[in-house]
């Protein structure tokens, strides 16, 4: 039980990662708009770097926050 409460954990914070660095990205598009075409979410750019950070430390709380719940 324990190894698809770490899969379902996992799981659950790569998409909580990725879906607040998409919409942090388009909230700074918004802000300073591109110049060129332009791709939210995990990139190497520097329009995505605070959603990067963000994404990441969202999805490791949300991690600890499966596995701790019981």
């Amino acid at each position: 039980m324990l190894i698809i409460r770490f899969f379902v954990a996992i799981i659950g914070s790569l998409l909580v990662c990725l879906v607040i660095a998409f919409v942090s990205g388009m909230i700074l598009a918004m802000l300073f708009p591109p110049s060129g075409p332009f791709l939210a979410g995990i990139t190497p750019n520097w329009r995505n770097i605070p959603g990067t950070a963000l994404g990441m430390l969202a999805g490791i709380q949300s991690f600890r926050a499966s596995l701790c719940y019981k």
